[in-house]
């Protein structure tokens, strides 16, 4: 049953990929700020995808508190730089949809 729940999230998941691409381009423009924080956007979604796939629940537990400390540092980041609203909503957008994720392994661990 397990095997089924995530097989429907992994296809949910990929059916919607191109909904929620990266659009931060559009609205953030190009500036050494704003490339930074899509860096770390980034660094945050892949590290997110290599916790669903990883098996072993040690290191799933590794990968999500090193998850957890770039969400804090990106947070953090993003409060402090000056950027424009859409940008910021952008961001926070893909940073949001990455501590779900975080959240539904987490409910999946039984933490």
């Amino acid at each position: 049953m397990k095997t089924q729940i995530k097989l429907a999230a992994a296809c949910a998941a990929l059916a919607i990929t191109p909904v929620l691409a990266n659009h931060t381009l559009d609205h953030c423009g190009k500036s050494a700020m704003a490339d930074g924080m899509r860096a770390r956007v980034n660094t945050i979604n892949g590290q997110m995808d290599r916790i669903e796939w990883t098996a072993d629940r040690t290191k799933q537990r590794e990968l999500m508190n090193l998850h957890m400390k770039h969400m804090q540092e990106g947070l953090r980041e993003l409060r402090k730089r000056d950027m424009p609203a859409a940008c910021r909503i952008e961001l926070m957008s893909s940073m949001m949809e990455s501590m779900v994720r975080h959240q539904q392994v987490a409910q999946e661990d039984g933490r």
